[in-house]
């Protein structure tokens, strides 16, 4: 089922990809073709397409570090030398334990839908602009798709979960927003805002190679199939966790290409 979805992702990225190089390449063609006295400078859409590997890291009530894998793909839309629209599908895992008192460990399979904005700091203030070194932020918005089980640590057995015939959105979990959804869930949907920074490498070239950190917070604290706040009543102090949302990051190695010439220098 995840690969079928990492293909499908793949398909309607590349898709999107395909449609607005060629319009960007029709828009140049024409600009390229037009009289002189009545050429005008346009602005016009550069596409680019990166995918990306590497681990994660999870904050939470199980956050002894177990390290999983990742992979992703990636759509992005230059507006300038500035500011780009990114729209990414990634696929991984994420875990981790915790010995004293919970005696358990986590696996959570995720896949994450995410649209986010980037600003390039390098292209705003560096006066060589075409240095081949950019390093920008970032942040958006996101859908995370998962499913988790946690395990005793000494025999392996299921100890919880978050995903059953019964299954259903489950107000204790949550701080805010109202709880819906039907009951029988094989996966949780969430809400997610990634933020993050980047170096990319590569400068005019069409092929560039980047490094990526990223950090989500989580509309959910069972991530790791484990509530750090007591179900009975949520706001009392005798919780083990006063975290009611989970966290997790990655560092990943992005190789991109771009479909079309640079942005114009705006």
């Amino acid at each position: 089922m995840i690969a079928g979805n990492r293909v499908l992702a793949l398909f309607l990225i590349m898709s999107l990809l395909s449609d607005v190089s060629q319009g960007a390449q029709k828009e140049y063609n024409s600009i390229g073709n037009a009289q002189p006295k009545n050429k005008k400078k346009q602005r016009r859409l550069v596409a680019s397409m990166d995918i990306y590997g590497g681990l994660t890291q999870f904050y939470g009530e199980l956050n002894e570090q177990d390290m999983k894998s990742l992979i992703g793909v990636g759509a992005h839309l230059h507006l300038n030398r500035k500011v780009e629209i990114a729209f990414n599908y990634t696929s991984g895992k994420l875990g981790g334990q915790k010995r004293n008192f919970l005696n358990s460990y986590f696996i959570n399979e995720y896949n994450s839908w995410e649209c986010s904005a980037r600003w390039s700091i390098s292209q705003q203030f560096q006066k060589n602009l075409d240095d081949p070194v950019d390093f920008g932020i970032y942040g958006g918005l996101g859908l995370l798709i998962f499913s988790a089980e946690a395990y005793d640590l000494k025999t392996g057995a299921v100890v919880r979960f978050t995903n059953s015939n019964l299954s259903a959105r489950n107000p204790l979990f949550l701080r805010w927003g109202p709880p819906k959804g039907p009951v029988g869930m094989k996966k949780t949907h969430e809400g997610i805002l990634p933020v993050g920074m980047n170096i990319v490498y590569g400068g005019k070239a069409r092929l560039k190679v980047g490094i990526d950190f990223r950090f989500y917070f989580i509309r959910t604290d069972k991530a790791d199939a484990t509530s750090g706040q007591r179900l009975v009543n949520p706001e009392e102090a005798d919780s083990y966790s006063n975290t009611p949302n989970d966290k997790f990051s990655f560092i990943a190695v992005s190789v991109a290409y771009r479909f079309s010439k640079s942005p114009s220098k705006r």
